[in-house]
């Protein structure tokens, strides 16, 4: 059973966390939440684990009839709850909060869905967003 309450817990510390480093030309959040939907993710995953033990499936898709051809998206699923902190770089999401039911609404609409076993830790990452890591995690203990 996944407790929806903890894993929220975690998507608002990454989503506060992160947003601290927008503006912050050396990083690559300093357009957040624009273009960063992958780090952001696998952000989310590291910490879902490493606080929670929860293992997940980052998830991209591509092919969205509300995006233009070359616009894909990342997030991250634990069991049937699906984590998005970056869905409001599209206009038209139409969405509020940051978990939502996995395979409906606005996500399912991709045409094209690819998944992966969990997340990528910095030696799989060759510029790995350590700023970005740091800022979620100090973000989640000042919860």
């Amino acid at each position: 059973m996944i407790d929806r309450v903890a894993v929220e817990r975690i998507a608002i510390s990454c989503r506060r966390g992160l947003s601290e480093l927008y503006g912050r030309s050396s990083s690559m959040f300093a357009d957040f939440p624009r273009g960063a939907c992958g780090p952001a993710t696998e952000i989310v995953g590291r910490l879902l684990k490493e606080q929670l033990g929860y293992d997940g499936m980052y998830v991209c898709g591509d092919g969205h009839p509300k995006l233009s051809a070359n616009q894909t998206h990342a997030w991250f699923e634990v069991g049937n709850v699906l984590i998005d902190i970056t869905y409001d770089q599209f206009e038209g999401a139409a969405l509020s909060g940051w978990l939502f039911t996995r395979d409906t609404g606005w996500h399912a609409q991709f045409e094209n869905i690819q998944r992966r076993n969990g997340f990528c830790m910095p030696l799989g990452y060759p510029c790995y967003p350590h700023d970005g890591y740091r800022a979620a995690l100090k973000s989640l203990h000042a919860a």
